[in-house]
This record gives structure tokens, sequence and C-alpha cells, in this order.
């Protein structure tokens, strides 16, 4: 056979019946496989050069036989393109509030937690001290009145965290806070109960809690906060008679616990809610 197809021409267009041949044939001769190898090479260029053609055709010719392109499937309207805005914003938010190890190591849980809180406008208390920390003057750093490096010394008792906008991934910087015992989330859009579960679990010696203001919050959220044993004091802010339902329940399974139930139009509850003394938690 092979001297059969040795005697016949060579030439670029040559087709070979009969059986399979691959470039690493050992049955063809080195002007062969020279031959079949660049038909080959040929053909892959062609065709991949074709694919990438057709495919930016299909991108962005509207009218194209194989369906509609990507870029005129967008909707271009202001509406989308402040959605698209608003969502990015709310991923760029989620990132930014992640929990970063690398400071917790350098700083440990509780000046780290600090550090986060006072950043985004929140106040916190250190165990031991009478007044709150907060970033206040705008014009001086925002750790002018926090530690710098690990202390051991210090440890946050109070977070005062209302009328901030803490995701989920905000919350987990309160992970080993063994001695918080006041927290404050009042005016939370975005607290749902995902959030309060983490903070049931993380927060096991929690006095205090204000999550009043929060419409993201069900009954599920409430009754998941049956593992703070030690919460004496929780205000909740609902008109749903699910939550406070919840609530009465929630009062029946950790014992000592008071539930403030405030509504929108209470004024008297909000004066109450105001004058309790957090030194007292």
């Amino acid at each position: 056979m092979n001297s059969i197809r040795n005697r016949m021409p060579l030439c670029s267009k040559q087709v070979f019946t009969g059986r399979r041949f691959n470039s690493n044939s050992n049955d063809l001769t080195k002007d062969e496989n020279k031959i079949l190898y660049e038909k080959l090479v040929n053909q892959n260029y062609n065709s991949e050069k074709h694919t990438e053609a057709s495919s930016f055709a299909k991108w962005v010719t509207p009218h194209y036989k194989f369906g509609p392109s990507r870029i005129m499937n967008y909707d271009w309207s202001m509406k989308s393109i402040y959605s698209w805005y608003k969502s990015k914003r709310i991923e760029f938010h989620k990132y930014n509030q992640r929990y970063v190890p690398e400071r917790v190591k350098s700083l440990g849980s509780d000046i780290a937690a600090s550090h986060f809180i006072v950043y985004r406008g929140g106040a916190i208390r250190f165990r031991g001290q009478n007044n709150f920390i907060k970033w206040t003057n705008k014009k001086e750093e925002y750790h002018v009145n926090l530690p710098q490096i690990y202390d051991p010394n210090y440890f946050v008792e109070a977070i005062d965290a209302s009328d901030l906008k803490l995701y989920y991934q905000g919350i987990e910087n309160f992970k080993n806070l063994f001695k918080l015992k006041w927290l404050n989330l009042r005016n939370n859009p975005v607290l749902d109960n995902w959030c309060l579960d983490y903070i049931g679990h993380a927060i096991p010696n929690l006095e205090y809690l204000d999550i009043s203001n929060c419409p993201q919050v069900t009954a599920a959220g409430i009754a998941g906060l049956q593992k703070l044993t030690q919460l004496k004091i929780l205000v909740v802010n609902s008109n749903n008679i699910e939550i406070q339902m919840a609530c009465f329940a929630l009062e029946d399974i950790i014992p000592g616990l008071f539930i403030l139930i405030q509504d929108n139009k209470d004024v008297e509850l909000q004066t109450k809610r105001e004058n309790l003394n957090v030194n007292e938690v």
C-alpha cells in the first residue's frame, strides 16, 4: 500500500480514502504529513475566523438570522439604568461591609468592630467607660479616640448602630464580641431575619436589643432570638399581629425578658424607650 501511495502525485487537494489518517501516523511519508498538516491548519484557521465573525454579527446585528443581538436586548431607559446603578451600589456596600480577617488579626475582634462602627457613623462604648465614642468632628480622623493597636484591656460593651444601613455582611463584624451587652439597630431598612439569626448565636451575652423600625424583620426573625438567653429588654416597633404574638411567645421562652412593643403613634412608649438607661443593662 505504501508503495502504491508513493507513486501517486502529491497535491494540496489529494484525498485519501478507505481509512482515517492523522498527522502522527507512521504510515504516511514526510511529504504527506506536511500536506495533511497544512490542510488541517488552514481549515481550523478559517473555521475559527468564521466563528468569531459570526458571533460578533449575532451580538451586534439585530436582524441576524440566528436571533436578536445581545446589545439590542438591553433596556437603555433611565429606569433600567437607575435600577442597574442601584444594584451595583448594593453590591459595593455589601463588599465594603465584609468581615476582614486581616483587620481582626491585627486589632482584635473588639477594636476592629469599634473601627467598623465609628467609621460608618455609629457609636461604641468600651467596658469601664461612661461615654460613647463617635466620629463627630469630620476634620479629624475617625480613629482619634480609638486604639490603633491590639490591647487586651479593651472590650466593646455597647454599640449604637441606629440609622445605619448594615447588611448581613456588616453584622458579621460583631462575631466574637463576648462582652457586648447593649445593641441598638433601630431604623435599619435592610435588617432581616438572617441578621437576627446571626445575632442570636454570635452575641450570646446580649442583654438589650433595639430593632424598632426595621421593616424587613418578621415573626420568624423574632422567634430566632430565643438563643439570646441573657436578653432582658427587646424593643420592637410593629403593628403586625404575628410579630406581636411572636414577642409574647419569646417572653415565655426567655425568663426575665421584657419586650417593649412600640406603636408608631404611641408617644408614651417612645418616651419610655428613650429614658431607658444604657448603664443599667
